[in-house]
């Protein structure tokens, strides 16, 4: 929750964040950026037999930037999830997703998915945001990207910040799948 509090404070202070869903550029297949972030973990596995569902955070920019990059098969977002599991009567063996406990569980009872979620780390007075690509039913984190959060210079943007994130989940999705 703490980090949670921090990202929102940084994006707030910052002024500068717009949250844009944008489409990826017909010609090289990325958002338009002239950053690149960190990749901090990139496993080898396919994700070709992983590619039919997807978990994101709520709200309309990472769902939506996800569903641009078309590579998932179907992208749901929390609000999703609950209403899947209410509809398929899986309340008695998830009854809450607010965890990690609980969105394992899901992946167990209602049908493995991949879970994309964000996070800040912390090293000294530097903050990096992260994005993450996770399987629920371990819990491994087969991919970790980063960029430096920036309040004093750039600001955090999309085109500093977010679009490089995305840009190096698209490059892991076509590094680690047999499709194009």
């Amino acid at each position: 929750m703490r980090n949670f509090v921090v990202f929102v404070m940084l994006f707030i202070l910052s002024g500068c964040t717009t949250f844009k869903v944008v489409e990826t550029d017909a010609d090289t297949g990325y958002f338009p950026t002239q950053q690149v972030a960190v990749v901090v973990k990139s496993e080898t596995i396919d994700l070709s037999s992983r590619k039919e569902l997807v978990l994101v955070p709520n709200g309309d920019f990472t769902k939506g930037m996800i569903e641009n990059i078309g590579y998932f098969d179907r992208v749901i977002n929390f609000e999703d999830l609950e209403k899947i599991i209410i509809q398929e009567d899986l309340t008695d063996e998830v009854s809450s997703i607010s965890d990690r406990i609980g969105v394992n569980r899901a992946a167990k009872e209602y049908k493995p998915f991949l879970w994309i979620r964000w996070d800040i780390r912390e090293d000294g007075f530097r903050s990096y945001q992260q994005l993450i690509l996770t399987d629920p039913l371990t819990l491994d984190d087969y991919f970790i990207t980063e960029t430096y959060l920036d309040t004093t210079w750039t600001g955090i943007t999309d085109q500093h910040n977010f679009y490089p994130m995305m840009n190096a989940l698209i490059d892991y999705l076509r590094e680690n799948s047999d499709e194009e």
